[in-house]
């Protein structure tokens, strides 16, 4: 015997096809998982237990810039294949980046076709990602990494065309909007994972006055997703909000007071740029607590990544981070934190 099955998902009620065997059976609905529902054999259904899973994971890829300085460094793809092997056992949901991808470009790109290939395996698992975009993912840095042209150092920082060559919306697979068609400096992306719905926000470094008022118009029209800022440079490793507008238009400390302190819903923020690692919690103007997270690096020896575990219904999270290449944790770098405030 067989017994229909209905169960209640945002949105409205998801039927479980017209009629299930004897057994039980787990039930979702987008990313998420709703129930298990027992089914008698005499197709009476039993039980249905609410069985949302809760807890999640995402990744923060920090500055990769010293990982594709040759051929034979397969520190940048080991790290993206160790996460897709881990995938299940992380439940990872998302994967994003805080810049200087590359370290500069050449005439025949051979950094950026390092760095395309390393992120392969995550757009084969079909993982969506987003990478911010770092001083050295422009055309601001020549060979060796020092400016190209002093004297065009503010126009060239804004030179992305080489970057978004090889990386483009269409691969960021979950990318919902940009600041500027065809250009992912400025994008936002959407994922639901934990029954809540999640944002990530990948701006420019120190960004022009119209891409952070673009930022809180997409902020302000998404008011129940989690949001998750990524942008390049925004604390130091003491934890502080950098106050250098570098050769941009805005400082951190601009973007803290115009966009990050200002939404109930924004929730973490995560940059590179300078020092180590380190971390912050500042409360927005609504109350709202802001987790915001450093992971630089420039390793040349291994392949830190940042992994960020969300237990919604715990309310809390947890960060550590760890190192693939050489099976090595950077337990000093652990936190944990409750009561983060998950929007519904």
């Amino acid at each position: 015997m067989a017994a229909a099955v209905a169960l209640a998902v945002p949105g409205g009620t998801f039927v479980g096809g017209a009629a299930h065997a004897a057994g039980t059976h787990a039930w979702t609905w987008g990313s998420s998982r709703y129930a298990t529902t027992s089914v008698s054999g005499s197709g009476r259904v039993l039980e249905t237990a609410d069985a949302t899973d809760t807890k999640f994971s995402f990744a923060v890829l920090p500055d990769t810039q010293q990982e594709v300085l040759n051929s034979s460094d397969t520190r940048f793809l080991n790290r993206t294949n160790w996460l897709v092997q881990n995938r299940s056992a992380l439940d990872l949901r998302f994967v994003t980046s805080s810049g200087d991808v590359v370290n500069w470009d050449t005439a025949d790109h051979a950094q950026y076709v390092l760095a395309r290939n390393a992120m392969r395996p995550i757009e084969n698992a079909a993982i969506p990602y987003a990478l911010a975009v770092g001083n050295h993912d422009t055309q601001a840095p020549g060979p060796g990494g020092s400016a190209r042209d002093p004297a065009r150092t503010r126009e060239l920082i804004r030179d992305t065309s080489v970057f978004n060559r090889y990386f483009t919306v269409s691969q960021y697979r979950a990318a919902k909007g940009q600041f500027e068609a065809g250009k992912v400096d400025n994008s936002y992306s959407t994922f639901e994972a934990g029954g809540a719905q999640w944002l990530v926000l990948t701006l420019e470094l120190w960004p022009r006055v119209a891409a952070v008022n673009w930022a809180r118009s997409v902020v302000a029209a998404n008011p129940r997703h989690n949001v998750i800022v990524v942008t390049h440079d925004y604390i130091d490793g003491n934890g502080s909000i950098e106050q250098s507008a570098g050769y941009g238009e805005t400082s951190p400390q601009y973007l803290f007071d115009n966009l990050v302190k200002r939404y109930a819903n924004i929730r973490f923020v995560f940059s590179g740029h300078t020092g180590i690692a380190g971390n912050r919690v500042d409360t927005g103007v609504n109350g709202n607590k802001i987790y915001s997270f450093l992971q630089t690096f420039h390793s040349n020896s291994t392949n830190p990544v940042r992994l960020v575990e969300v237990d919604t219904a715990a309310n809390s999270l947890r960060t550590w981070i760890y190192a693939p290449h050489n099976n090595r944790s950077f337990t000093e770098y652990d936190r944990s934190f409750t009561g983060i405030g998950v929007v519904r």
